[in-house]
């Protein structure tokens, strides 16, 4: 095999090749990744924590091993949707992150992959996971919406271990059986409320929505979790959602976007701290307050 030659760098922009051995320095603040690259390598920006957003290019499949451990500064990360595997420990201690969108095919979740990241907040996974490795979440102590899919095959070891944000009815502890508790929980808590289910889901879209209040019910549109949060809450902190979506939502049902939940926090405060991409795209409105208020009926 021909050696790989890692090109000169002398910016703060980092260029990534993708390349055997290849480490961005230290005090990179941002990334340009070269068309070719399609996996991005173990530890290529380990301990860049100067990196504030990362655009991963759609060329990405895999995410190796500790590939943005300890980028203390990273607040933003989209993964495209051919990427299938993230390593282990490939965003561990990135504890400023608090948005991440998830590929919509992704399979694996490796070992301490997002543990202690302390700022993020939402994790929605796609029905495609079906592994899930030991402490992969652990002490992700802001993490508050989090589902997992009827499809999952295996499920490590104090996955959300310290997440006490989370974990409001069932806390867990040492031991097996506090931890099993625990994993019937997340699987189940929204088994009797059909909506959260549909808001939850990655491939969310207005026709569904709308489809779903329809057939049970306006009232059912109002009705809250054990977290008092209604499936509006869950939309509006799901990552993949479009404003089509909400404003579905909110024209059938404008009763839900006053109610809090425990946290004191209602559907519009979580819109704002997702970072959704379509507020972004969207520039016709002053604000996102005069965005929201329009959808109303």
């Amino acid at each position: 095999m021909p050696t790989e030659v890692i090109p000169d760098f002398a910016s703060t922009v980092y260029t990534y090749w993708g390349l055997r051995n290849e480490y961005a320095p230290n005090d990179t603040t941002d990334v340009i990744f070269h068309p070719s690259v399609n996996i991005i390598r173990e530890y290529a920006f380990l301990l860049c924590k100067s990196l504030v957003r990362v655009t991963i290019p759609d060329t990405v499949t895999e995410i190796e091993e500790s590939a943005f451990q300890n980028c203390r500064s990273l607040v933003r990360v989209k993964i495209p949707d051919d990427v299938t595997e993230i390593g282990n420990g490939a965003f561990c201690e990135c504890d400023s992150l608090r948005y991440i969108q998830l590929s919509t095919n992704l399979i694996s979740i490796g070992d301490i992959a997002f543990m202690n990241c302390t700022s993020l907040e939402a994790v929605f996974l796609p029905p495609t996971v079906t592994h899930i490795g030991d402490q992969a979440f652990q002490d992700c102590t802001s993490l508050k919406f989090f589902y997992l899919p009827a499809a999952i095959e295996h499920i490590g070891e104090a996955v959300v271990q310290g997440c006490d944000q989370l974990l409001t009815t069932v806390t867990l502890d040492d031991g097996d059986d506090e931890e099993t508790e625990v994993i019937q929980w997340l699987m189940q808590r929204h088994a009797h409320l059909h909506l959260h289910q549909i808001c939850c889901s990655t491939f969310v879209n207005p026709q569904t929505i709308e489809g779903c209040i329809r057939t049970l019910g306006i009232e059912r549109a109002t009705e809250v979790d054990d977290q008092q949060m209604t499936a509006l809450h869950t939309l509006c902190a799901n990552p993949h959602v479009t404003g089509d979506t909400i404003r579905a939502y909110l024209q059938l049902a404008p009763g839900a976007a006053d109610q809090e939940d425990s946290y004191g926090m209602c559907p519009f405060q979580y819109l704002c701290r997702s970072d959704v991409a379509f507020l972004e795209e969207d520039r016709s409105f002053s604000s996102f307050m005069a965005w929201w208020y329009c959808c109303m009926p």
